[in-house]
């Protein structure tokens, strides 16, 4: 172990449970041994190495993290003590689950000449693609997955992956034999690689063992928060169940939960024994020495990478470990045993993992941007969302085409773009603005066999769209509502201003829901007569600034607060409005802003921000990637509500609300409540009556809008400000 590993180890000192682990599930059962998935290049005789064999690894989570991480730390320690410092030194970065972050650290351990870089998590294996080639004398893993990339004529990496469902299955065959109640709980992270693995073989051990055992699986949608784990836990709990399982960093809060309660708890990954020992019966523990050892072994006789290996009960890489304080029956034990047995000879085989489907085919997207991929906005939310999907789903790769629009590339069409990411090897296309809607209709005729999703469209719902057509779109207006409240709790002069894109259904929605919830807070938290609110939209022409075609959003925002306004909502792709409201409060003007579509909007001017109503992509995008590439997406209309659980959840949430540090305490207090109504549905602010600019009834008194009536919003509201068309 080196100087820097020493150091890390005595500074880095607090678990940072940051999601990870899992990979890309198999397809069919690997061997014990290690299987060569497709044979490398034969080496020159390598040259005697002076000097330790060192080891660079960097991982998503903690390295004391009792899951994933710590299973790999161990075995690294654990090779180290049985070769002796001078034979071997290891370094190490944890907590690195932004892949841009550990892209560089990859880098930078392979451009310091380690033997044998690894990449420990599966969203890892995009950015490892790219930086192999780059060091053809490095080699370098990564896990869980059984892709070593050869067949893209890259040889020097190895692959390795946890057939977890087998310790799984042993686990469950305990879980039912020693449940009094019946009932079993899971609580899962995301359904993907040895965590979906570990699953299944959990809930297949039990069925084999009481057939009418009732194992109720949830998954929280995330690898690292404690508190949904918890939470999970509980309503397990409630439900009846007796025995508890999980995998993951985040299961230490559903330990807590099982230990507050009695209930008997399962591990796997690492031993989390420590953690409860009083109610922790057995855990598979995950010994990486078996295939570290061979990866050490081959890289030193010069054989760079090109294998796949399998952790398996067969051949020691999963271990059984039974909690030696907990007294197990000895007819339950002598039962694990047994299915341990079964499990290495054959005669025991689990379920339906590998599920005997054909592998699924790497996919590879492209992302049509209407705007800049950087521009805090529109575009980069979706851009981002794209990054997500690659970081996410092994294989796939992502085509980039930005700025498509009229002002800054009036020679680019939609087809000819479509046309090149096609002939790029595109299966699957988003089209990420209405702007696009009617033509990504001709290009789906034109490619039937690419997926296309048009995002905010709504050909799916008309009837108008090809079969390989669907639609996309976050549902934004409760968001909209949200960021209403917060303008009129702020606002010291009852005045809020809108910055308005074109004018469509869509943006009519939006703003009408900001409205609606500026009304129900104006009235019923201040207490004040919501006709006194003036509200005010004004639109610019497009989706963001084109000098000499639209109204100059800059111009706008200093109108309005010129004319009184204290507060400007954004509902263009970019930052002016936020950006001009903080130069004027830098320069003495008390005036707030809720910026709009990306996450980090409010980082312009946080200190005048109120918050942010956001597009969060990944999950959607990671889901019709998946399905296209397992060959089983069909067409639908999607129309994704928030994960009013936890709105900045960006493993589960489409569409997000993060508050703003220009919003006073006793303001948030407040639109946390409104936020709580809404979330718990005691309060819909699209309920009538309702009247049209116009003056007509929309909506009765005593009804609720339709999703119908919500989305094909003909004009704006009556007390609005602005045109409707």
């Amino acid at each position: 172990m080196n100087k820097s590993f020493i150091w890390l180890s005595l500074v880095l000192l607090i678990v940072l449970l940051i999601s990870a682990c899992g990979g890309a599930t198999p397809t069919e059962e690997p061997p014990v041994e290690a299987v060569e998935t497709e044979p490398a290049e034969e080496a020159p005789p390598p040259e005697v190495q002076e000097g330790p064999f060192r080891v660079a690894v960097v991982m998503p989570s903690a390295i004391n993290d009792l899951a994933f991480s710590q299973s790999m730390y161990d075995a690294l320690v654990a090779i180290e003590n049985e070769m002796g410092a001078e034979n071997f030194e290891f370094d190490f970065s944890e907590n690195l689950f932004v892949v841009d972050d550990a892209a560089a650290a990859l880098r930078d351990y392979a451009s310091q000449g380690y033997n044998l870089v690894i990449a420990h998590g599966s969203q890892y294996g995009g950015s490892l693609q790219e930086i192999a080639p780059d060091f053809p004398d490095t080699s370098f893993a990564w896990g869980t997955t059984v892709d070593t990339f050869t067949d893209q004529g890259i040889n020097n990496v190895y692959a390795y992956e946890a057939r977890s469902e087998q310790g799984g299955y042993v686990n469950g065959v305990i879980a039912a034999s020693l449940s009094e109640s019946g009932v079993l709980g899971v609580v899962g992270p995301i359904e993907t690689g040895d965590a979906k693995l570990y699953v299944e073989g959990y809930v297949a051990g039990a069925a084999a063992t009481v057939a009418d055992i009732d194992t109720n699986v949830n998954y929280i949608g995330s690898f690292s928060d404690v508190a949904l784990a918890s939470a999970a836990a509980e309503t397990h709990v409630q439900a009846g169940a007796d025995q508890l399982t999980g995998t993951a960093q985040m299961v230490i809060g559903a330990i807590g939960v099982a230990k507050e309660n009695g209930v008997l708890w399962y591990g796997t990954q690492s031993s989390q024994t420590s953690l409860a020992p009083d109610i922790v019966v057995a855990n598979q523990v995950y010994d990486w020495t078996v295939v570290l050892d061979e990866m050490i072994d081959n890289v030193k006789a010069g054989t760079m990478g090109g294998e796949a290996f399998a952790l398996t009960l067969a051949n020691g890489g999963l271990l059984m470990e039974y909690n030696p304080d907990f007294d197990l029956p000895a007819d339950v034990k002598s039962l694990a045993d047994e299915t341990v047995q079964g499990l290495i000879d054959g005669s025991i085989v689990v379920g339906e993992a590998p599920p005997p489907t054909a592998e699924a085919e790497d996919v590879t997207f492209g992302m049509i941007l209407v705007g800049p991929k950087n521009d805090h906005g529109w575009s980069q939310a979706h851009h981002d969302g794209g990054l997500y999907l690659e970081e996410t789903l092994p294989g796939s790769r992502m085509i980039v085409f930005e700025l498509l629009n009229p002002a800054d590339k009036p020679e680019a069409t939609l087809e000819g773009v479509v046309d090149d990411m096609v002939a790029d090897g595109a299966t699957l296309i988003f089209t990420t603005s209405d702007e696009f809607e009617e033509d990504t209709v001709g290009v789906a005729e034109k490619y039937p066999d690419v997926v296309f999703i048009n995002i905010s469209g709504d050909d799916v719902l008309t009837g108008e769209a090809p079969s390989n057509l669907g639609n996309i779109m976050g549902r934004m207006e409760d968001m909209k509502a949200i960021a209403g409240c917060a303008a009129a709790l702020q606002t010291d002069t009852g005045k809020i201003g809108y910055l308005g894109p074109l004018i469509n259904n869509e943006t009519r929605r939006l703003a009408s829901s900001a409205y609606l919830g500026a009304r129900y807070c104006y009235e019923n938290y201040r207490g004040m007569n919501p006709d006194d609110l003036e509200f005010t939209v004004t639109w610019i022409g497009f989706w963001f600034n084109i000098p000499g075609v639209t109204l100059d959003p800059t111009e706008v925002t200093n109108s309005f607060i010129d004319n009184g306004v204290d507060v400007v909502l954004s509902g263009i792709d970019t930052t002016e409005g936020i950006d001009v409201t903080g130069q004027r409060a830098a320069q003495g003007t008390m005036a707030w802003s809720v910026p709009y579509d990306f996450e980090g909007a409010c980082e312009s001017a946080p200190e005048i921000c109120l918050g942010v109503p956001y597009f969060n992509w990944g999950p959607a995008y990671l889901e019709t990637a998946t399905d296209v590439g397992n060959g089983t997406w069909t067409q639908s209309w999607d129309w994704n509500p928030p994960n009013w659980a936890d709105l900045t959840d960006n493993a589960k949430t489409a569409v997000g609300w993060v508050n703003g540090s220009g919003m006073p305490g006793d303001n948030q207090a407040t639109l946390d409540e409104f936020i709580a109504s809404l979330a718990s549905a005691d309060v819909n602010v699209w309920s009538g009556p309702i009247f049209l600019q116009d003056g007509s009834e929309y909506i009765t008194e005593g009804s609720a809008a339709s999703d119908d009536q919500i989305w094909y919003l003909p004009q704006l509201l009556l007390g609005m400000i602005g045109p409707s068309d």
